[in-house]
C-alpha cells in the first residue's frame, strides 16, 4: 500500500511561471503543466506519464529539461523491463541489448509476467478486478528482478551539443566461462554490472524511414572507478553524481563530475569515489568502437576502415538526411572500446564496510584557502544515515596522486534510514551555505563547517583539522571561517590543508580525529525530538529540521536535528588505557584459571601406565630436560625388569674380554668368513637345550622380561647350570626402562 501513492519525481522549470510536474500515482503515472500565480498554482494541462515517469517509486530514473524538451531515462512499462532514453518522439532502440541491455526481460519472459496486463493498460483497456490482483503480485514478484537486471538510471545533464546520461547496467560485453543463458534463473551470478556514461545530440531528429523515432546519435561507455593494479579491485555500480565542476587540479583546469561507486551486492562490500573529466568522456566517444563478430566471439575494437562517414554519434545539421550505412553501424556499435578512466587514476575516498555503503554525494566546489589554493569539499551520504566530509588535500598540488583527508563523520538521520539526496544550497540571504540532507520523511539543513567550536583553542587544533573551511586568525587568536576579512591573505591566517601541521604553531596537544571530538569521526550530532509537524524548526544550536510529513499520524519516526558540534565520550588516551588493562585482566585470570585446573587435574601414577595387562612394566620419566635426573629408586627383587639387547658377540679371549669391538662380530670361521648380526654359517647347528631356559625366560636373541630371582641380576647362571656356550650373548641389562 505505501508504493501505491504519488510519489513526485519530476519538477522542472520549463518557463518563467511554469512548471512540469509528474508523479507515479498509483502505478499510473500522470504530468502535468502549471502556472506559478500570486494565489497559487493553476493545473494548465495534464497528460499521460509514460516514458517521462516510473510506474514504481522504486525505480531510479533521472531527467533534464533542455532547450524547451524534456530528456527522461527512465522504464516505459508496468513491470519495469523496458528501458528507455527518450525525448517527445525520440527513443532508444526497443529490447535491444546494444542500447540498453534489459535482461531482466529475457529472463522472466517465459512466463509472460506483466506483459498483458501492461498491453491492456497501453492500449487503454479496462482492467479487470483478476488484472489488479495480478498485476499486484507481479509487482511483488518481478520488482526485485527488474530493478537489479535492468538499467538504473542515476543522473542526467547537459553540456554543449550533448545531453549525457549517467547509468548502471548489466554489461553485455562481459563473458565470465562462457556462460552466456541469459535465460537461467540462476545466471545472474555469471552477469557483471558495469556504470556507464551515455550521451544523444540535442538537435537529433531521429532518421528517415525506419529510425524516424529513433536516436541517430546515441552512443555510451563504460566508467572505470577502479584500485589500480596487476588485477585491478572495481568499484562497478555507479549510486549518483554532482553536477559539473570547473577548478584547477594542479596545473591543469579541468571540468570535473563526482560520483559514487559501490561493488554488487554479492561481492566485498565496498565504496568509493571516483572524479571523470568531460575531456575524457568527450575523447572516449571519439575513440574506437567495441563489436562483436559472432555469438561467441570476444569483443574486439572495430577498425578504423570499418567506420563508416560520417561519423556515427556526431551531431549533423539535420539528422534524417544520414545514409543508412552510418545509421545501420550506430544501430549495432552504440558502445565504445574503451572506457573512461578516473581524473585522479584512482579513487578519491575508498571505504569497505559491511555497516553501510555510499549512496549520494554533493560537492562544493573550488574553497579558497589562504594562500591562494582552491579545495572541493566532498559531502558524501550513506545508508545508515551518515554523512561524511572528506577533501582531497593533494588536489591543489598535483593530480597524479590522490591524498584524501575524511574531515568528520556526521550522524545525520538513525542508523536505519538512509540519506536520499544532498545539496549544497547558497543564495544571498545565506552566503555562508548550507548542507540540504533528503531522507524518505525528513530533510534537514546543516552548516557547512564547524570552526567555530569550542572545542578548537590552539593553532593546532584549527590546522589539524585540515579543513578549507577554517584557518587560525593569528591577530584574533581564534578559529575562524571562510569569508572572514582578509581571509585570502596569508599574513593573517594559519592553515595547511596537505600536512594539518604549520612551522608558525607550537605542538600543543591536539585533538585526535577520532576522539570524537572537532571533525572527530563517527561523530554523533545530540538528538531532540520535535513533536510539531509542517513548519521548519531550529534547535539551539543552530541545525534546521524541515519535516515535510503531512500527517502527524503518519510520521512514526523522530526528527533528528542537527548541532554544531559533536559529544566526545572517551579521549584517545582513555581508550588505549581501558584496552592495556583489559588486556592484562585477561591475562591474569587466564593465568590463575590454568594453575587451578592443573592442581585439580593431577594426573595419578597408575594413569602412566598403558599397558597394564601386559607382562611389560613402563616407568614415566618425568623430569625436566635441563634437571639431573633424580636417583633411581631400588626396586624390590621381583619387580626388576631385565633389558637384554640383542647384541651377538663373539666367544672372547682371555685378552679380549672387555674389546668394544668384540661385540660387533663373531668368531671368524676357517674360512675366514665373519659372521655379523644375526647371520650363520652354514653349517651352524643350535646349541643344546639351556636346561635353566625356563628360569631365565628368554630366548637365543633376548626379551624383556620381570623375574623373580636375583640369579640374572649380575647375569650369572644358577650353580651348576651348565651352560652351553653358543658364541652368543647379551651386552648389557638394565633394571628399569624409561620411555
Amino acid at each position: 500500500q505505501e508504493n501505491c501513492q504519488n510519489y513526485i519525481r519530476i519538477l522542472a522549470h520549463t518557463a518563467p511561471g511554469k512548471l512540469l510536474i509528474c508523479g507515479t500515482n498509483s502505478f499510473k503515472p500522470v504530468c502535468r503543466d502549471y502556472s506559478v500565480q500570486n494565489d497559487g498554482y493553476v493545473m494548465d494541462k495534464e497528460k499521460h506519464g509514460q516514458a517521462l515517469c516510473p510506474y514504481d517509486p522504486q525505480h531510479n530514473s533521472t531527467a533534464v529539461f533542455v532547450d524547451g524538451d524534456l530528456y527522461t531515462g527512465t522504464v516505459a512499462d508496468f513491470s519495469g523491463m523496458d528501458p528507455i532514453i527518450y525525448r517527445e518522439s525520440l527513443q532508444t532502440e526497443q529490447y535491444d541489448s546494444m542500447s540498453l541491455n534489459e535482461i531482466a526481460r529475457k529472463r522472466l519472459a517465459q512466463t509472460g509476467a506483466g506483459l498483458d496486463v501492461t498491453r491492456k493498460e497501453n492500449e487503454g483497456e479496462a482492467e479487470s478486478e483478476m488484472d489488479i490482483r495480478f498485476r499486484d503480485v507481479v509487482a511483488e514478484r518481478d520488482g526485485e528482478i527488474s530493478r537489479r537486471m535492468t538499467p538504473n538510471f542515476v543522473s542526467s545533464m547537459t553540456q554543449g551539443d550533448f545531453v549525457y546520461f549517467f547509468f548502471r547496467e548489466t554489461a553485455v560485453e562481459y563473458i565470465n566461462c562462457g556462460k552466456n543463458n541469459l535465460l537461467d534463473l540462476c545466471d545472474y551470478c555469471s552477469q557483471a554490472v558495469y556504470s556507464r556514461v551515455a550521451r544523444v545530440c540535442k538537435h537529433d531528429r531521429g532518421g528517415p524511414h525506419r529510425f524516424r523515432n529513433r536516436w541517430t546519435s546515441f552512443l555510451k561507455s563504460r566508467l572505470n572507478c577502479s584500485v589500480t593494479g596487476d588485477f585491478p579491485f572495481y568499484f562497478n555500480e555507479i549510486q549518483s553524481t554532482t553536477e559539473l565542476i570547473e577548478g584547477m587540479y594542479g596545473s591543469v583546469r579541468a571540468q570535473l563530475i563526482y560520483g559514487v561507486f559501490t561493488t554488487p551486492p554479492n561481492s566485498i562490500s565496498g565504496s568509493a569515489v571516483c572524479a571523470f573529466a568531460l575531456q575524457d568522456i568527450t575523447d572516449t566517444f571519439e575513440g574506437n568502437f567495441k563489436e562483436q563478430a559472432q555469438l561467441n566471439s570476444n569483443w574486439l575494437p572495430v577498425q578504423s576502415a570499418k567506420v563508416p562517414d560520417p561519423r556515427p554519434g556526431q551531431c549533423v545539421n539535420d539528422s534524417r538526411t544520414l545514409p543508412d550505412l552510418t545509421l545501420n553501424f550506430i544501430k549495432t556499435h552504440s558502445l565504445m572500446d574503451e572506457s573512461v578512466p578516473s581524473f585522479f587514476h584512482q579513487p578519491i575516498v575508498i571505504r569497505t564496510s559491511f555497516h553501510y555503503r555510499f549512496t549520494q554525494i554533493a560537492v562544493d566546489p573550488q574553497i579558497k584557502t589562504p594562500g591562494g589554493k582552491a579545495y572541493d569539499v566532498l559531502f558524501i551520504g550513506t545508508d545508515n544515515g551518515k554523512v561524511i566530509k572528506a577533501v582531497n588535500a593533494g588536489s591543489a598540488d598535483t593530480m597524479e596522486q590522490v591524498s584524501p583527508v575524511v574531515i568528520e563523520e556526521i550522524q545525520v538521520f538513525p542508523s536505519q534510514v538512509a540519506v536520499r539526496n544532498l545539496k549544497v544550497i547558497r543564495d544571498a540571504n545565506l552566503p555562508e551555505g548550507r548542507l540540504v540532507v533528503v531522507a524518505d520523511g525528513e530533510v534537514q539543513a546543516l552548516r557547512l563547517h564547524r570552526c567555530y567550536s569550542d572545542k578548537i583553542l590552539s593553532c593546532s587544533e584549527c590546522v589539524a583539522l585540515q579543513d578549507p573551511y577554517c584557518a587560525w586568525d593569528k591577530q584574533n587568536q581564534k578559529c575562524r571561517a571562510v569569508g572572514a576579512p582578509r581571509w585570502n591573505d596569508e599574513k593573517y591566517f594559519h592553515q595547511s590543508i596537505a600536512t594539518g601541521v604549520h612551522s608558525a604553531c607550537p605542538a600543543n596537544k591536539l585533538i585526535g580525529k577520532d576522539a570524537g571530538s572537532v571533525g572527530g569521526l563517527s561523530s554523533t550530532y545530540p538528538k531532540t525530538f520535535n513533536q510539531d509537524t509542517g513548519h521548519v524548526s531550529k534547535d539551539v544550536l543552530g541545525g534546521e529540521v524541515i519535516n515535510i510529513m503531512q500527517d502527524q499520524e503518519e510520521h512514526s519516526g523522530p526528527e533528528v536535528s542537527a548541532a554544531d558540534s559533536p559529544v566526545s565520550q572517551f579521549s584517545t588516551e582513555t581508550v588505549v588505557a581501558i584496552a592495556v588493562a583489559s588486556a592484562f585482566i585477561a591475562l591474569l585470570l587466564g593465568f590463575l584459571g590454568g594453575y587451578v585446573c592443573g592442581r585439580k587435574c593431577h594426573k595419578e601414577e597408575e594413569d602412566n601406565l598403558p599397558y597394564p595387562d601386559t607382562e611389560y612394566e613402563y616407568f614415566e620419566q618425568r623430569q625436566t630436560v635441563n634437571s639431573r635426573l633424580a636417583p633411581e629408586p631400588k626396586l624390590l627383587p621381583q619387580e626388576e625388569v631385565t633389558y637384554a639387547e640383542p647384541v651377538l658377540v663373539p666367544a672372547p679371549g682371555p685378552n679380549k674380554l672387555n674389546s668394544p669391538k668384540s661385540t660387533l662380530r663373531k668368531a671368524h670361521n676357517a674360512n675366514h668368513a665373519a659372521e655379523t648380526l644375526f647371520q650363520f654359517s652354514d653349517n651352524y647347528t643350535p646349541p643344546p637345550r639351556d636346561p635353566y631356559a625356563h628360569q631365565r625366560g628368554r630366548d637365543n636373541f633376548g626379551t624383556l622380561r620381570s623375574h623373580q630371582g636375583d640369579g640374572y641380576r649380575s647375569g650369572r647362571a644358577p650353580p651348576g647350570s651348565g651352560i652351553v656356550s653358543d658364541g652368543f650373548g647379551t651386552a648389557r641389562s638394565a633394571k628399569k626402562v624409561y620411555l
